[in-house]
């Protein structure tokens, strides 16, 4: 859980730097994409974020998490999956692919501001 916190403050610390350049006054969505391999619990990281953006102009604003699946493109045939338990098999040809297309994100895609 202290991994959640320190993310949320590096997120409130980019979302407070893009909402200062474009002279905010007010943060009112933070819309985020955090991916199934970060292993970052979405729950917590709005609990923090609650805590850590108080007396900031990102108080109360919503957060709105996407959480991308775990997938993979196989070198050998091509073939897109998702990855299940970790398992980098490819269910078309058994190969091995580690080839890692989504589910690694972690990142403020935009804000919303007044």
């Amino acid at each position: 859980l202290v991994h959640e916190m320190g993310i949320t403050q590096s997120i409130l610390s980019i979302v407070l730097d893009q909402a200062k350049q474009n002279g905010a006054k007010k943060v009112t969505q933070v819309n985020l994409e955090i991916g199934e391999m970060t292993n970052l619990v979405s729950e917590c990281v709005e609990f923090y974020f609650d805590i850590v953006s108080k007396e900031t102009i990102a108080s109360g604003a919503k957060l709105v998490i996407e959480n991308p699946p775990l997938k993979a493109k196989c070198s050998t045939c091509g073939h897109i999956f998702r990855v299940e338990d970790y398992n980098f098999i490819c269910p078309k040809c058994n190969n091995i692919s580690p080839n890692i297309i989504s589910g690694k994100e972690l990142a403020v895609t935009s804000i919303e501001i007044e």
